[in-house]
């Protein structure tokens, strides 16, 4: 018995291990911003702050074209709250970016999850 659990144990930490394939630090240019995209009615809306990459990758990271399409959302920001009165169309933020090999945001054609963005 107590050689099933350590086995288990063992499954669920190489499972949580292997999510995130790639992570480290982007620099992106902020290319618009819309408060309001498709798929939210008028009343309910979200802000959303779409990127383009600048400079070149980093080591071990995706492919180029996984950041066609790039944003980032307020809560993906370290401070939340400057946000939506500090960043502005041509800024430049660094966010960490991290490869998903499996899970929702994959399976939803986004293998490139960005948060703990800052301005740059």
């Amino acid at each position: 018995m107590r050689k099933i659990i350590a086995v288990l144990a063992a499954c669920l930490v190489l499972t949580g291990c292997g999510l995130g394939r790639w992570e480290g630090e982007i620099r992106f240019k902020v290319t618009s911003i819309n408060n309001c995209y498709d798929g939210y009615s008028d009343v309910i809306c979200a802000t959303r702050i779409y990127l383009d990459l600048v400079g070149n990758l980093p080591g071990g990271a995706p492919d180029k074209s996984s950041f066609k399409g790039a944003f980032v959302e307020p809560d993906d920001f370290e401070d939340e709250s400057k946000v939506r009165d500090q960043v502005a169309v041509g800024d430049e933020i660094i966010c960490v970016g991290q490869e998903q090999s499996e899970g929702f945001e994959y399976l939803n054609g986004n293998p490139l999850q960005l948060s703990k963005c800052r301005m740059a």
